[in-house]
């Protein structure tokens, strides 16, 4: 009894651990991405993230990046005066596309992967540039602002395409990194769970 719940707290830990970690490092990431922004627009680890937990982990695990999205937000607000507005649910309404299209992606090869977390990126960028396209009230509410909103952006501003680039930059970085981290979790679990199995195995 004592030996089974020694193994059950320390996986406890192992499963909580790379979470609060990942949580932390979201946030501070939130936190810093405005100075970020100007070096590279839209680059952000949370799309990926979303796309990778729908693809590699159960969705009970959502709650992850929404904490961590909703507490980064919350230290933008707090810290620079950003105040709460309608894109808050245009950028949800971007990172449940990401996450649909990583149910898609599940069982499948690192290569695919990948590319679905790229192909993400693109739809999270689409869904929140229209969103920003509906609700600014600068851009002509026609195909050619549409456009418009999706490319060159208003002026004044980085062009829009720039936040794609940054967004596929997030999304070629942090997948790998997420699938790497993903398999010695899994590796660590088994140690745990098996310990006998996996000594003869080594």
């Amino acid at each position: 009894m004592q030996i089974k719940s020694n193994r059950y707290n320390k996986n406890t830990v192992k499963r909580l651990l790379p979470a609060t970690l990942l949580i932390a490092l979201l946030v501070s990431f939130g936190w810093a991405a405005p100075g970020l922004q100007g070096l590279l627009p839209g680059f952000s680890p949370l799309p990926p993230l979303f796309f990778c937990i729908a693809a590699c982990m159960s969705t009970r695990w959502i709650w992850l990046p929404a904490t961590a999205w909703t507490l980064s937000y919350f230290v933008i607000n707090l810290t620079q005066g950003h105040q709460w507005g309608l894109h808050y649910f245009v950028i949800i309404a971007g990172l449940a596309a990401t996450f649909w299209i990583g149910t898609l992606m599940r069982q499948k090869s690192w290569f695919l992967l990948i590319g679905g977390s790229l192909g993400a990126a693109l739809a999270f960028y689409l869904v929140t540039n229209t969103g920003a396209w509906v609700l600014s009230g600068q851009y002509a509410k026609t195909w050619a602002g549409w456009i418009q909103c999706q490319t060159t952006g208003l002026p004044g501003y980085p062009p829009a395409w720039m936040f794609l680039k940054g967004q596929m930059a997030a999304s070629a970085l942090f997948t790998p990194l997420f699938l790497l981290g993903q398999g010695h979790f899994r590796r660590a679990e088994q140690v745990i769970t098996n310990p006998a199995t996996t000594s003869r195995a080594c």
